[in-house]
Parts: structure tokens; sequence; C-alpha cells
């Protein structure tokens, strides 16, 4: 627990700058859009029924049109940002006691090298939650601000939290990271890279239409259109996410365990 609070601390700062920068924007982004959409302009509608980037996302001009369609679509990027910064804090919670020479804390603590790891990721996955939660009350309250709208609240919960276990999951990514790459200095741009990589990973199994590759990459776990027409996640990744991260934190676990201390790096 000391090491947990320790950690948080550390991430105090970090926390209060996403959350409110998270609310903040889909708070403020979400109406406009929403107005921009449901406008009933032709030009509009069009450009966004002719734009390849709606493929490439797995949506749709006609769910995108609609509240929770539009919340979908920015919720893509915003997911791109939440995952770096789940991976880059995560990562970083590891290599800054060998970039900055402060290893001798692992030491001089009367705390197991279990306790150190796990105080470590969970004070990233409650940095991560609270930042997520931040997303979703903002963008509840800018669809509470639109009037005339109707909402499946069910489903507005479901697509909102795909968010957070994206995020989760880059958390688990930069607790891999951070355990068998001490010394790495960039973890925020090594972070950016990974997720750009996915990413293009994601948009490229939806647009060859080869449901494989979205095994590899946390972006196509969830699909906004399957939700809404299910209304719960697919079983077949949920399974997979769970088995996923799970697995990598044992194995990041057991590393951590054994790995030896460097000074400096």
């Amino acid at each position: 627990m000391t090491i947990f609070k320790y950690e948080l601390k550390q991430l105090k700062k970090n926390i209060i700058i996403w959350a409110l920068s998270m609310g903040g924007l889909i708070f403020l982004m979400l109406p406009v859009y929403i107005g921009f959409s449901s406008s009933g302009n032709i030009t509009m509608i069009d450009a966004m029924r002719n734009n390849p980037l709606l493929d490439v996302l797995g949506v749709s001009a006609s769910f995108i049109t609609t509240p929770i369609g539009m919340l979908s679509f920015l919720g893509s990027f915003a997911m791109t940002a939440a995952a770096i910064h789940g991976m880059s804090i995560a990562f970083s919670s590891h290599t800054k006691e060998y970039t900055s020479k402060s290893a001798e804390f692992l030491l001089t603590k009367p705390h197991s090298r279990g306790e150190v790891f796990w105080g470590k990721f969970f004070a990233c996955v409650v940095d991560s939650l609270i930042v997520g939660a931040a997303y979703i009350i903002g963008a509840a309250l800018a669809l509470l601000t639109i009037k005339d709208i109707s909402i499946d609240w069910w489903s507005f919960i479901l697509i909102a939290k795909t968010l957070v276990l994206v995020e989760l999951m880059f958390v688990v990514f930069g607790t891999v990271a951070g355990t068998f790459f001490s010394n790495v200095r960039t973890p925020v741009l090594i972070s950016s890279c990974v997720m750009l990589a996915l990413f293009c990973l994601s948009t490229m199994s939806k647009k060859i239409n080869l449901p494989i590759l979205g095994y590899l990459t946390p972006f196509a776990f969830f699909s906004p259109i399957d939700i809404v027409e299910t209304r719960f996640y697919e079983w077949n990744f949920v399974v997979w996410y769970v088995v996923l991260g799970a697995g990598l934190l044992l194995i990041s676990y057991k590393k951590f365990l054994k790995k030896d201390i460097v000074f400096g790096g």
C-alpha cells in the first residue's frame, strides 16, 4: 500500500491535467459535432457518406449521424490519446528508477519486489480509471445539454467505457515494456509509436476485411456498431482481452521478481 500511495502521489498532477482535458474536450466537442451532423446539411451528409475515414474506423455515415455514432467517432480519436497516456505512465513508472539513477529506492525500502510491481501497476490503473471516468462524465453531461435527442444510455455506457478498457490494456503494455526495457529514456515516444502501429493495424484489419488481425490490437476489440446492435461486447474479444492482459501481467511479474538492478542505465 505504501508503494501504491507513493506512485499515485507522483501521478497526481498528471491525473488532474488529463482528467480535465479529456472530460473538458469531449464536453465541448460532442454537442458541436452532433449539431453539424443532425442539422440536415446535405453537403455535410454527402461528405460523411463519401469519407473513407469512416470505413477504416468501422462506422457508417448513417451511424455517425446519431448521437451515439458521433460519440464513437470522436471517441476513436480520444482513445488514441488515452492509449498513449496509459502506456506512457506505466512505462515511465519502471524506467524512472533506472534513467533517474534512483533504483536504490527498490533496495532501501522494506518492501518485496512483488509489492513494488503491483503498487506501480495499480497506481497506473487508478490514474487511467479517473481519466476515463472524467471522459465518460464529460460525454454524459454534453449529451444532457442537447435538446430533442434520444439516447440509449446502456449503449452509451458500453461505448464510452471502451476508452477505459483500451487504456487499461495499454497500461499492461506499458508495464511489460517497462519491465523488459527499463533503460529506455523516451517512454512517451515509444508509447506513441506503439499506439500508431496498433491503430494502423486495426484500420487495416477493417479495410481488408481480415478480422484475425483484430486480435493483435486493442483498437479492434470493441466495434461500436456491433455494440449498439447486440447491446454488449463480442464475447470472443472479451475472453481474449482477459487472457491477453492476465498473461502479459504474469510474464512481467515473473520477470520483475528476477531482474537485476541496474543503476543509471
